[in-house]
């Protein structure tokens, strides 16, 4: 099974929402018995880039898409290099926090202008993604939303 694997940059995990996504990406990759894992290696770091480690630990088949240029449209570009994603994998997961590392506890976002829409009920409120615009775009999808408050007490020695 081929596992694309996608989510928010760095900037937007603290070191304990970072090291709960990792596990979860590790875990994604195991219970589903995948064999290759598709990233889009992010120039920004995060998602892309912990998919990419995992997958070297685990001994898989990666497929790397990174964009040649940086910007939306065109050949090359993100939306090129996401449906690339998309259609490479049997599978795509979107990993992304529950709010942005920045804002105190208890302050949300509005939510995802990908996700937040009647016709796809059913995610979470979660940090907005381009990765939220490629799960959409692959056949089969879910999200792994990080807790923030929940992170913190586990991985960040409040416990």
């Amino acid at each position: 099974m081929k596992r694309g694997i996608v989510g928010n940059e760095a900037a937007r995990f603290t070191d304990a929402t970072q090291e709960m996504a990792r596990k979860y990406i590790e875990d994604a990759i195991v219970a589903h018995g995948a064999t290759t894992v598709v990233s889009g290696h992010c120039h920004l770091g995060g998602v892309d880039i912990w998919a990419e480690d995992a997958a070297r630990e685990l001994g898989l088949e990666l497929i790397t898409h990174a964009p040649t240029r940086l910007t939306w449209q065109g050949k090359g570009g993100f939306r090129d290099r996401n449906l690339r994603i998309a259609e490479d994998s049997d599978h795509v997961l979107c990993v992304t926090v529950d709010r942005h590392s920045d804002l105190r506890p208890g302050v949300f976002l509005r939510g995802c202008p990908h996700c937040d829409k009647p016709s796809r009920g059913g995610v979470p409120p979660h940090v907005p993604s381009g990765g939220c615009w490629t799960a959409w775009a692959a056949a089969w999808r879910s999200w792994a939303i990080v807790p923030t408050v929940r992170a913190e007490l586990v991985y960040g020695g409040c416990a």
